[in-house]
């Protein structure tokens, strides 16, 4: 065994021990059932895929987006009601009789929206009695559903909504809407484009190219590829299994599509090396749990929120990848000074020797990632192609390129496989979960609910664009705890951020934000999901780490309202802005972050005292106030620069003084 992969874990074998552990599915004895079940997974990215082509209208088939919507729904719900378990007591390796009865029943509510949506929409406002049965079916499997897949929690959000959307113009104050007949309520949720469908048509599509896109990188070796070139690059440094996990994270991460999953694919390499490497057990679960929540903002497919983003804003993706960039990178710098300073405060050394992948070796394999991804960048930025289209010629480019490597070579039909077999069981959930976000989304539509949230919200606005934000961000980490990053978007993005943009912010900002605190949410306490994750695999208690990680990813806190203050951190979405205003706003936010790291870990190349923190916290605030919130602040960031500068070179002439090999050999490494 080659000494990469004796201290490596293979991301595929990974990705099926997420599976079997935290998705629950049943494991079945009898044969045919298991193919069957197989078969199901396999027709969700076919027939998306077949639809993204167009291959049915190269064919002369005509067919609605509602359509295939519809069919997706109906195997989607099939598969779920087969394989997920009723309670966690239920057999696990047998389906009963009544979920046999439930996944026909779904699969007849997606066959319904399959043959009859052409008649459906030339007389939507009429509800016969077939229709409201059908989707009274439809609503209640989606439900139940998401009770298995997804728990109770999100199951009660979406529950007070649906009650909410009968009972609406019973509430008293801004939160009476719009009353509704339960059968045009019923109607409306399972088959007008603007609620379900509108929400399950970005699954099928763009979510599925892209978790499609991903299960090849993850199976074919390409997201082992990048967690062991972050290892082998960044660990013959001090703190370098920290630092590996951050890269690796920000590179797993934006092809994963959640936290969770991040942690679990990367932390059970990372976390153990971190401990082993002199990190207590809370640290490293929150250094993976902050880097790997990253992964979710960072470009170019930022968990699939981006498209999310593109499509409610009705902007190009690229504008919201592009803008999507400088703040990603602030998150990610800032948490890797901290880990620097964190290293030399505690004395920790490098990775041994025999414990770093050999980098000639991962090089060798590694350039046969970069075809895929440049692929992908070509096709969705100089083409200018859909997304949907893009991910599916990228997953083309990345099989045949991955497949250069003999060991993948030798078993590709099995790994393709296991690709379409996994990217089936990841739509699952995925669907589920812009399912619940579609029915949340419907009824803050036909109610007006979100358009009186705004009013309540907007009362704030008396008070400043600050209070807005603050309790704006409030409600969105509130309302994105304990859910996937995309219904935590798909929440806030209906509910908060019309009220911003109101003021005056710009939409894409706007939209960044609240998505921002959505994510955090993941290792915020108290329910930090990340953190949840991490703690098993570090064997520390799940709040300590959410509190460490608090601390870790404190910028990302801060950076959404630095971008809405200062628009030109979006890259291209504000033309009046100067090049030179923005270099200057990205320069001083980075010294900013570097000033932050250093107060929050007292280290800089010696334990910094109390009253030098303190001075460090101040300076990076002064860093951190844009360009553009007033005119003085170039002045104020030229002060902080200059202050900043004196007090690092008194810190420099202190150890110079102490004559202090070992700290200055660590200061080199920097």
């Amino acid at each position: 065994m080659t000494r990469d992969k004796e201290n490596t874990v293979s991301i595929t074998q990974k990705n099926d021990e997420t599976d079997a552990d935290f998705q629950k599915y049943r494991h079945f004895d009898n044969k045919f059932v298991k193919v069957f079940w197989n078969i199901l997974l396999i027709l969700i990215p076919v027939l998306g895929i077949l639809f993204v082509f167009g291959v049915h209208q190269r064919l002369g088939i005509s067919l609605y987006s509602q359509q295939y919507v519809g069919l997706f729904l109906g195997l989607m719900l099939s598969a779920i009601y087969l394989s997920v378990p009723a309670s966690k007591n239920a057999r696990k390796d047998k389906v009963p009789w009544y979920d046999w009865i439930l996944a026909v029943l779904g699969f007849n509510a997606g066959l319904y929206v399959f043959i009859y949506y052409p008649k459906i929409v030339m007389a939507m406002g009429i509800v016969d009695t077939s229709r409201f049965v059908f989707s009274v079916v439809a609503v209640l499997l989606i439900l139940e559903a998401i009770r298995r897949v997804l728990g109770k929690g999100l199951l009660t959000v979406v529950l007070v909504f649906l009650l909410y959307g009968y009972f609406a113009p019973y509430f008293p104050g801004v939160f009476k809407g719009t009353g509704t007949p339960i059968n045009q309520l019923f109607s409306y949720m399972y088959l007008d484009s603007n609620s379900l469908l509108q929400m399950l048509n970005i699954a099928a599509t763009i979510a599925l190219s892209f978790i499609f896109f991903g299960q090849i990188l993850l199976h074919f070796g390409g997201g082992e590829i990048l967690n062991n070139f972050a290892l082998s690059t960044f660990g013959r440094y001090r703190g370098g299994p920290a630092k590996g996990s951050i890269v690796g994270s920000s590179l797993v991460g934006t092809i994963t599509g959640g936290p969770v999953a991040n942690v679990i694919l990367t932390g059970s390499v990372t976390i153990p090396l971190m401990k082993k490497n002199g990190h207590s057990a809370r640290e490293a679960g929150a250094i993976e749990s902050v880097a790997s929540t990253g992964g979710s903002i960072m470009p170019p497919i930022m968990g699939v929120a981006a498209f999310l983003i593109a499509e409610t804003l009705g902007i190009p993706y690229a504008e919201v990848a592009l803008g999507a960039l400088i703040p990603a990178v602030l998150y990610y710098v800032c948490l890797f000074f901290q880990v620097d300073f964190m290293a030399g405060r505690k004395d920790l050394g490098r990775l041994k020797k025999d414990e770093i992948p050999d980098l000639l070796k991962v090089l060798k394999k590694g350039w046969m990632i970069i075809p895929a991804l440049g692929t992908l960048i070509y096709f969705l930025f100089f083409l200018g192609y859909s997304p949907q289209v893009s991910g599916i010629y990228a997953s083309l480019a990345a099989i045949v390129f991955l497949s250069i490597e003999k060991s993948v070579r030798k078993q590709l039909l099995t790994l393709l496989l296991r690709v379409f077999i996994g990217t089936g069981k990841v739509m699952l959930e995925i669907g589920i979960v812009l399912s619940a976000a579609g029915l949340v989304v419907g009824i803050t539509g036909i109610t007006g609910l979100g358009f009186n949230l705004g009013l309540m919200l907007s009362g704030l606005a008396e008070f400043g664009l600050l209070p807005l934000l603050i309790v704006s961000a409030i409600v969105s980490i509130i309302l994105g705890m304990g859910m996937p990053s995309i219904a935590a978007y798909a929440l806030v993005a209906v509910l908060v951020a019309p009220t911003i943009i109101d003021l005056g912010v710009s939409p894409l900002a706007a939209h960044l934000f609240v998505y921002y605190f959505a994510i955090v949410s993941s290792f915020t306490p108290p329910i930090a999901m990340a953190c949840f994750t991490a703690a098993p695999i570090a064997k520390a208690d799940p709040n300590k780490i959410a509190f460490s990680a608090s601390r870790l990813g404190i910028v990302g806190y801060l950076v959404p309202f630095l971008f809405v203050y200062a628009p030109e951190l979006l890259l291209g979405s504000n033309t009046e802005v100067s090049l030179g205003q923005t270099i200057l706003t990205v320069s001083t936010a980075l010294i900013g972050c570097y000033l932050l790291s250093m107060a929050l870990e007292g280290f800089l190349f010696q334990r910094l005292s109390i009253i030098n923190r303190i001075i460090f916290t101040i300076l990076s605030a002064c860093l951190f106030i844009p360009y553009s919130v007033t005119q003085y602040s170039w002045i104020i960031n030229g002060v902080a620069v200059v202050i900043a500068v004196i007090f690092v070179f008194k810190e420099w002439k202190k150890i110079k003084k102490e004559d202090a090999p070992p700290i200055i050999n660590s200061v080199k490494e920097l």
